[in-house]
């Protein structure tokens, strides 16, 4: 039996100088491979928007990013952290602010994104929309 769903895909990043960029490459590989061109931009940007939260908030010794092929016309990239209790948080930012921006650029080019709590991870995901044939 073959499905029409390729199967998630996940990778291990250290706390690292190299593990933002390598979140990038990965994610950007991935659809790639999976044909769906139209979201890689949008992919990379929100990546390393969530990996660098991850990395510099949490400081938790690693992160996992996901990438899914959703049932529905859509792609997950989520990152894992092992700090359920630190919820991220939309910021507005003034006009001479050199922070708080990240988390409203992944909110303006995702479908939709938000934070999933568990007992001893959180999964932080955004969804990109796909065409149906992709």
């Amino acid at each position: 039996m073959t499905s029409s769903t390729p199967l998630p895909q996940i990778r291990v990043l250290c706390r690292e100088l190299g593990s933002v960029p390598n979140a990038r490459h990965f994610v950007v590989d991935v659809l790639k491979d999976w044909g769906l061109l139209s979201v890689l931009d949008d992919a990379a940007l929100v990546v390393t928007e969530l990996v660098t939260n991850a990395l510099v908030h949490t400081r938790t010794p690693n992160v996992r990013v996901v990438v899914r092929r959703m049932p529905s016309a859509s792609v997950r990239v989520i990152v894992i952290d092992k700090r359920p209790e630190l919820w991220p948080v939309l910021r507005s930012a003034g006009p001479l602010d050199g922070d708080s921006r990240g988390l409203a650029l992944v909110e303006a080019v995702t479908r939709a994104w938000g934070c999933t709590r568990l007992p001893r991870e959180k999964y932080v995901w955004a969804d990109f929309e796909v065409a149906k044939d992709a």
